[in-house]
């Protein structure tokens, strides 16, 4: 089927053969066509299918050219996916006049969201939070709203976006078409289709094999520093006899070479600097058997024809679900077994997460082996490679030994320690050495259930209403950037400059080593587990005086005035100052204000 036969106008069709689709996707052959002609749709498809065209297309056709105002309104879990619906349509509706699309979302300024609403942008894509604050103040006029979209619903609902959704929905027209996509269809999501659609049409896609069930899938999480060390220990582990490592850029591929044989490693390079005629020689050495790592970016090893390759490195997460396919593809290939290791930092959880829901693996979390594990491994080495000599050849003492009046023992005892010294290479400490450093080795012990034990351990985040942060930020933080399993996090309580969210006691060392230093809604913020105050009572911040015995001393201390501290925060309270710019007066605002004091 072509996408001519779909019944779509000739404008978007020539937009679709100029960005390349040749044939619809199988999401896109069902759904376009019901939805064309005004079903609601409900469709189960994993990412990757397509279903971005599914659901776009569909839009474009319904939207009236000639009335300015938002007539197709697309909720998305994250800011990244609102940007890149918003650029899917602007590509498809290049051949059309008038229509245009925004990406609304938190964490940045107003103003340019604001412009494109006032001018009247047909096509609006954005957060639960931001699309539900816009409307609130009127800014976001949803009277023309003709159909409502909701991409990766699941993960809207894991984000805790469930009540936004159902006021948005709620303020939104009853006469509209709904086109609903999920990878996932849980009792949740179940109900939440059962409130918002009108008799759709299921379409469900099936997922297909994207990794062989024959490569082992692992992650570490180390420091980005600790790296080359992390790879060097399963070299010298015997976990990489014929290893092929990817990295992002150039730079990173020669440091990684530049690292491993200052080591002592075979190793060489492959990225887009080198000439033909050196790639070929290094491919050469690598498929003889000359070298035991080879270190290579995306574009260098696309199309290699490489055979038993027995692991691959991710020394970096790839920026996209595909490459990593294409990378662990290299290994277990023809029925062989093969390995996969993956590199992560606390920044790369959000990214680990769409690769492991676009492939349908979740990966084995490991444990970054320690100098301990490494000297043991190659005195277990080398045992094994003396006993296999010892067996299979006819060895005669040498004429140097036969003379010496010792045991034998003693004598096989000092030469296994000379060869042990001479043979290793000297180990460089790294922090993940550390027993006290928390790590992904959390998740190898017993956990308790967070819902059934009933504990809990207190983190204290140092933000709060002043910065106008809301539960679904902090939820997001804990499980977008932190990592935290579904399920894990409890109460979320607010208060003026700080807030306290109960999580399990299992995740909460793991989350604080992941989010000491982090961002939320745009400010630098510290998690650390709560110490509580000794009164028992959240600590609140007031910035007024407490009695008429301070009020008076304030103010005869600040000439009849009420004490400064209490003119910023009301000047807060009526938005005099704003986060993005220098302040009404161009003096910076209210936090800037403070910093600089505190300095």
């Amino acid at each position: 089927m072509t996408f001519a036969e779909l019944g779509i106008c000739p404008e978007i069709l020539e937009a679709i053969d100029m960005l390349g689709f040749e044939t619809p996707s199988p999401i896109q052959e069902q759904a376009i066509p019901p939805a064309l002609a005004g079903a609601d749709i409900v469709g189960r498809s994993h990412t990757g299918s397509g279903k971005t065209l599914a659901f776009t297309i569909p839009a474009l056709e319904k939207i009236d050219a000639t009335a300015a105002q938002v007539q197709v309104l697309c909720l998305a879990p994250t800011r990244e996916l609102a940007v890149q619906i918003s650029k899917e349509v602007d590509k498809l509706a290049i051949f059309l006049d008038n229509i245009s699309a925004a990406a609304i979302y938190g964490g940045t300024s107003y103003a340019p969201q604001l412009a494109a609403l006032r001018r009247g942008v047909p096509f609006v894509a954005g957060t639960p939070g931001r699309i539900l604050d816009l409307i609130e103040k009127n800014e976001l006029h949803t009277g023309g709203i003709s159909m409502l979209i909701l991409d990766e619903a699941d993960e809207m609902l894991d984000m805790g976006f469930a009540e936004e959704i159902d006021r948005i929905v709620a303020l939104l027209p009853t006469e509209r078409q709904t086109l609903f996509f999920s990878a996932t269809i849980s009792p949740a999501i179940r109900s939440l289709i059962d409130r918002i659609s009108r008799d759709p049409v299921e379409i469900t896609i099936h997922r297909p094999e994207l990794t062989v069930p024959t490569c082992e899938q692992s992650v570490y999480e180390v420091l980005f520093s600790s790296r080359i060390e992390v790879l060097s220990r399963l070299i010298e582990m015997g976990r990489m006899k014929r290893g092929l490592v990817f990295a992002n850029t150039k730079r990173v591929v020669d440091d990684i070479v530049d690292g491993l044989l200052s080591r002592g490693y075979s190793v060489d390079r492959l990225h887009g600097d080198m000439p033909q005629t050196l790639r070929e020689r290094v491919l050469a050495s690598y498929r003889q058997g000359n070298l035991n790592v080879l270190v290579a970016t995306d574009v260098a090893a696309r199309g290699l024809d490489i055979e038993d390759v027995d692991i691959v490195v991710n020394f970096e997460l790839p920026r996209e679900p595909e490459d990593y396919v294409h990378r662990i593809g290299r290994t277990a290939r023809a029925g062989h077994k093969g390995k996969a290791v993956t590199f992560i930092g606390r920044r790369d959880f959000s990214l680990l997460g769409r690769i492991e829901r676009f492939t349908g693996v979740r990966m084995q979390r490991e444990k970054v082996m320690t100098a301990e594990m490494v000297e043991q491994a190659r005195r277990e080495a080398l045992v094994d490679d003396v006993l296999e000599l010892a067996t299979t050849g006819s060895l005669d003492l040498p004429e140097e030994l036969q003379d010496i009046e010792l045991p034998a023992e003693q004598i096989a005892s000092a030469m296994f320690e000379l060869l042990i010294r001479r043979l290793s290479r000297e180990l460089h400490p790294i922090p993940e050495d550390m027993p006290n450093r928390s790590g992904m080795a959390h998740e190898a012990r017993p956990k308790r259930s967070f819902d059934e034990k009933g504990d809990s351990m207190t983190l204290f985040i140092n933000a709060g209403k002043m910065l106008r942060i809301r539960p679904k930020d902090v939820a997001g933080l804990l499980y977008n950037e932190g990592g935290a399993p579904k399920g894990s996090v409890g109460d979320i309580r607010i208060f003026l400059k700080h807030t306290l969210v109960d999580v399990s006691p299992d995740v909460g060392p793991l989350l604080i080593e992941r989010l000491s230093v982090c961002s939320l809604c745009g400010y630098e913020v510290n998690v650390r587990e709560d110490k509580g105050h000794p009164d028992g009572h959240a600590l609140t911040f007031s910035p007024y005086p407490r009695s008429s015995r301070e009020r008076r001393n304030n103010g005869d201390k600040n000439n009849g005035r009420r004490n400064r501290r209490s003119r910023e925060f009301d000047e807060l309270r009526r938005g005099r100052y704003s986060r993005n710019n220098g302040g009404a007066n161009g003096k910076g605002d209210f936090f800037s204000r403070r910093r600089k004091r505190a300095k």
